[in-house]
């Protein structure tokens, strides 16, 4: 047990996939969760599962992308728990992706869709930790768990999505490097290909990559993650065991960013 009672945690985009099970995981540990999400019947569903299995939870409405909006946000919160101890920035999407079934190259990026993308992926990070840190710094600090992605290190998505997950990961040392005296510590994990929409699509890029014979195998553990494993790392960095961990990265991936050759058949 990691021990998250009498914990409020904030997790963005916990309406649905991976923002959703990382609700679960903490609410499993003894959080009250506040479900944040411009898709209310989504951070509903989410707070219905999170009481069913004896958890506490309370959805808000937000859009993370704006500064008002966010600012209202964490004054719910606190209105309602009290304080703020955790926050999860789980928002996020490859809309390059979603547009051209891969990713786009810089020069076939328009202007909207870049800046929709960074606005989601990059500035949601940074407004949330710029209003949630005055309270967890009032409350006498708290733990940031921020999600990038392995596009920030292999931008397979295409130039935005890249470029504002790589951002994140650097967004995630300063935050740790500027807050550490305030007994605040911040870590993003970087999930490689899992059962939610943006992961799923990840994997079919990847196995396009070669269009003919046998399709490549991505990762030593030869899989797709279910999105409770990345939902474990993030609830480990955001506890008391990871007492001494700040300012890094964790990669969930299965093993996909170590791999230089690809692994042989096993012999049979």
């Amino acid at each position: 047990m990691y021990q998250f009672q009498q914990k409020t945690a904030i997790v963005t985009g916990g309406g649905s996939g991976l923002g959703r099970a990382i609700s679960l995981r903490l609410g499993r540990e003894g959080a009250r969760i506040a479900v944040a999400d411009i898709n209310m019947e989504g951070a509903g569903e989410t707070v219905e599962r999170l009481k069913a299995q004896g958890a506490d939870g309370f959805a808000v409405h937000c859009d993370v992308t704006k500064a008002e909006a966010v600012r209202q946000m964490v004054r719910a919160v606190v209105q309602e728990a009290g304080g703020i101890h955790m926050l999860v920035n789980n928002t996020g999407m490859a809309m390059e992706s979603r547009q051209s079934g891969g990713g786009l190259r810089v020069c076939d990026t328009d202007e909207a869709l870049w800046d929709m993308s960074l606005n989601l992926n990059l500035k949601s990070v940074f407004l949330c930790c710029k209003h949630v840190i005055p309270e967890m710094i009032r409350g006498g600090g708290g733990a940031i768990c921020n999600v990038a992605s392995l596009a920030g290190y292999f931008p397979a998505f295409g130039a935005s999505y890249g470029a504002s997950k790589a951002a994140v990961i650097a967004l995630t040392k300063s935050v740790a490097m500027q807050y550490a005296d305030d007994h605040i510590r911040c870590n993003c994990i970087c999930p490689g290909a899992m059962q939610t929409p943006t992961g799923l699509n990840a994997n079919q890029i990847g196995m396009m990559a070669q269009e003919t014979g046998p399709k490549p195998r991505l990762r030593m553990i030869d899989r797709i993650a279910d999105p409770m494993e990345m939902a474990n790392v993030a609830a480990f960095l955001l506890s008391d065991e990871a007492s001494y961990i700040t300012g890094t990265e964790v990669k969930v991936d299965g093993g996909s960013m170590a791999m230089s050759v690809r692994i042989p058949p096993r012999a049979r």
